[in-house]
């Protein structure tokens, strides 16, 4: 079931002419990858500890490729009224300049805490990015002391591992359309790159004529 979302994804890219249209190819691609998601856990008895209003999880370094933080972006812009705008572009120009004096490892093991979470919970909950909706618990202790600790890299997860390669299996053949059409399939940190696309709308044209997208964001190398 992993790759039911492929050919879609492939050939609604390929035909996108517009930014709405990268963006329709990107939610029909998020919904197969959330029924996807849902199927699994029914099928295997997956008991998840996460609920509404838990944002344990939301001070991890969120990776993200550049069709998806345009689709953040433009919600944001069809969302949020001007001031509330100006508001969340001023915490992401001070998260974009923190996250960019770290390493990836820095930033990994540090709490750091989303600008898009407002008071525990996800102020783009609908079109959040793969890393986020891969994301889940079985075991909110364990949750709570990733959090208390970050530091310790060793500690086990707490996700479903079956589920977990899955996910990320599937996010990886998303990214080799990108790549495969000679979309920039760079990984970059949500932030950062947000913040950039709010700022500057030749990040959009870059990519969508097959350059890089972003210039000043953070990004995580490959591999």
């Amino acid at each position: 079931m992993h790759s039911a979302s492929i050919p879609q994804l492939a050939d609604a890219l390929s035909r996108a002419q517009s930014a709405d249209d990268f963006h329709a190819a990107l939610r029909q691609a998020l919904g197969v990858f959330d029924q996807q998601n849902a199927s699994q856990v029914e099928q295997s008895g997956i008991a998840l500890v996460c609920r509404a209003g838990c944002s344990l999880c939301c001070w991890l370094r969120v990776d993200v490729y550049a069709p998806e933080v345009f689709l953040i972006a433009d919600t944001l812009r069809r969302e949020l009224p001007p001031p509330e705008l100006e508001e969340m572009r001023a915490r992401l120009v001070s998260h974009a300049e923190l996250v960019k004096e770290m390493t990836v490892r820095e930033h990994a093991t540090r709490n750091v805490p989303c600008p898009l979470s407002r008071e525990g919970w996800c102020s783009v909950y609908a079109v959040r990015p793969h890393t986020c909706r891969r994301h889940h618990s079985q075991d909110l202790a364990a949750c709570r002391f990733t959090y208390e600790h970050p530091e310790d890299m060793e500690f086990p997860g707490a996700h479903d591992a079956a589920l977990f390669h899955e996910l990320t299996e599937t996010m990886g053949m998303h990214a080799a359309v990108y790549e495969y059409l000679g979309f920039d399939a760079t990984v970059y940190e949500l932030g950062s790159a947000l913040e950039e696309a709010l700022s500057d709308p030749a990040c959009w044209r870059r990519w969508s004529l097959k350059k890089k997208a972003f210039r000043r964001a953070s990004e995580t190398p490959s591999g």
